[in-house]
C-alpha cells in the first residue's frame, strides 16, 4: 500500500503545501517538491520504513524523464543500495538506467554525475587513488602501486568520500564509482593520446 501523499508532503514541506503536487501511483507515492525539501527526505522515509529516489537534476520540461528514472531505480536497485537513512539519487538512478540498457543521457555525463568534483583536473590525484583502490581492492596495495604511504592513500580516499558523497568501501557506492570512472573518460585537460579511453591507473 502506498504512503499517504498528503501526509508525506506535509512532513517534507509543511502542512500548507496541500496535495496537488503529490499522488499515489500503484504501490508508489510520487511527489513534486522544492529542491530544498530533498534534504529532509532520508529521515522522513526512514521513520516510516519507506524507500525513495530523489531526482533533483531534471527541469520541469523533463519531468517525464525524472519519473521514469525514479521508477526504474526503485524497481531495479539491489537490496544493498537501500541503507537506513539513504535515498537513491540522480546519480544512482542514471547508473541503474545505464545498466538496464536505457540511459537517459550519455554515459560520459553519467560518469561525471557520479564522480562530481572528482572529475575536475585539480582532483586528478584523488581519482588516481580511487582508481588504484578499485583495481586492487586494498588501500595498502593501491598505495604501493602509486608509491604512496598507506596513510596518504587513506587520506585521499577520505577526500573522495567527502567530495563525491560516496564511500568506496560500501558495496553499492563502490559499484557506482567503478562504473563512473570507467565510462567518464579522461578528466578535462588530460590527453590519453590516440584512442582515448577511460581514465584508469593500473597497479603493478
Amino acid at each position: 500500500r502506498p504512503a499517504d501523499p498528503a501526509e508525506l508532503l506535509a512532513a517534507l514541506t509543511g502542512p500548507a503545501a496541500g496535495t496537488p503536487l503529490a499522488t499515489a501511483q500503484g504501490p508508489r507515492t510520487v511527489l513534486l517538491l522544492p529542491a530544498d525539501a530533498a534534504g529532509a527526505a532520508p529521515a522522513v522515509l526512514r521513520e516510516r520504513g519507506l524507500r525513495g529516489c530523489a531526482i533533483t537534476g531534471e527541469g520541469l520540461d523533463r519531468i517525464a524523464v525524472a519519473h521514469r528514472l525514479a521508477t526504474c531505480a526503485l524497481t531495479t536497485a539491489p537490496e544493498h543500495a537501500h541503507r537506513p537513512g539513504r535515498i537513491l539519487t540522480d546519480a544512482d538512478a542514471h547508473v541503474l538506467a545505464l545498466l538496464a540498457g536505457h540511459p537517459a543521457t550519455d554515459a560520459e555525463h553519467i560518469g561525471r554525475l557520479v564522480l562530481g568534483p572528482l572529475a575536475r583536473p585539480a582532483q586528478r590525484h584523488l581519482l588516481e587513488a580511487l582508481t588504484a583502490y578499485l583495481d586492487t581492492g586494498s588501500a595498502t596495495a593501491a598505495a604501493r602501486g602509486l608509491r604512496l604511504h598507506p596513510q596518504s592513500l587513506r587520506y585521499r580516499l577520505r577526500r573522495v568520500r567527502e567530495l563525491s558523497g560516496r564511500d568506496p568501501r560500501d558495496p553499492w557506492q563502490r559499484l557506482t564509482l567503478d562504473i563512473a570512472r570507467t565510462v567518464a573518460g579522461p578528466p578535462p585537460g588530460r590527453d590519453d593520446g590516440p584512442g582515448g579511453g577511460a581514465f584508469r591507473v593500473s597497479s603493478p
